[in-house]
């Protein structure tokens, strides 16, 4: 795939310990498409495995009913302050709605909270304008893919007559997200450690946000054809050990979930 046309640009908050994360975008036939790379500095170029964790992060959402954008990964030749080099691209078409309007999440907060002294919680104020379920799911999938950084920006509010939460978006930085450890450290990562995690909404532990969830919430169950529907057609581009460090993750984290779904 030639992308080489398209220009990139670091989005904002997407500085990483040890790089950046680029972003493209750019319309087809009307339709805005985003792309999107792994991390990136001036001496490795891009490096890390950002974007196939997204892909498998959409396939799990997807496959659990959960709303979260569709996405493709894809293998294309692209150039970077004038030089080119190959890398693994995410691809994704707009999920906003026609004709809506979307703002950041933190920002309609911000701006719709009520009480001054003492405001009312990013999670209270989901409950007042009924995105209760919704923030419940977005809680049980980001615990289940050990989402580090759903920030207030990470989610976004749709506005076209109602107001509407938008998709999961932005689930790379999740699972065993070590690229640049030894080999070593995959093998001793605890499934059920709880990471420091950059939430909005909540708290800073996404075990600890489940105890929010006081009710039954409509979801699938986890299917039997689990490793075939997350890993098909990737074979290869990561080691095998590390998928199955996401299926191990995975099936030993839904144990702490699989009780909320109605049966």
């Amino acid at each position: 795939m030639d992308l080489k046309h398209l220009t990139w640009k670091q989005s904002a908050g997407s500085v990483a310990s040890d790089g950046v994360y680029l972003k493209a975008e750019e319309m087809i036939n009307g339709v805005l498409h985003y792309y999107k790379l792994s991390n990136y500095d001036v001496h490795r170029g891009v490096f890390g495995h950002e974007t196939v964790n997204e892909l498998i992060a959409y396939r799990l959402g997807k496959a659990l009913g959960f709303n979260v954008p569709e996405c493709s990964l894809q293998k294309a030749q692209i150039r970077i302050d004038g030089n080119e080099t190959k890398a693994f691209v995410y691809i994704a078409k707009s999920f906003k709605p026609e004709k809506a309007s979307r703002e950041a999440f933190d920002k309609f907060y911000e701006q719709n909270r009520i009480g001054c002294n003492n405001p009312e919680s990013p999670l209270d104020f989901c409950k007042r304008f009924g995105w209760t379920d919704e923030i419940y799911k977005m809680f049980i999938f980001d615990y289940l893919i050990i989402n580090r950084d759903r920030h207030g920006a990470n989610l976004e509010i749709f506005k076209n007559g109602g107001k509407t939460l938008s998709p999961l978006f932005d689930n790379g930085v999740s699972f065993v997200f070590l690229y640049t450890e030894p080999d070593s450290d995959l093998n001793t990562f605890d499934d059920l450690a709880d990471l420091p995690v950059n939430n909005f909404i909540g708290t800073r532990s996404l075990r600890k946000n489940l105890d929010f969830i006081d009710k039954k919430l409509s979801f699938n169950d986890l299917p039997s054809d689990l490793e075939q529907r997350l890993f098909s057609g990737i074979e290869g581009v990561l080691p095998e050990r590390y998928y199955q460090k996401i299926l191990s993750i995975t099936e030993k984290r839904w144990e702490n979930v699989k009780d909320f779904r109605i049966t």
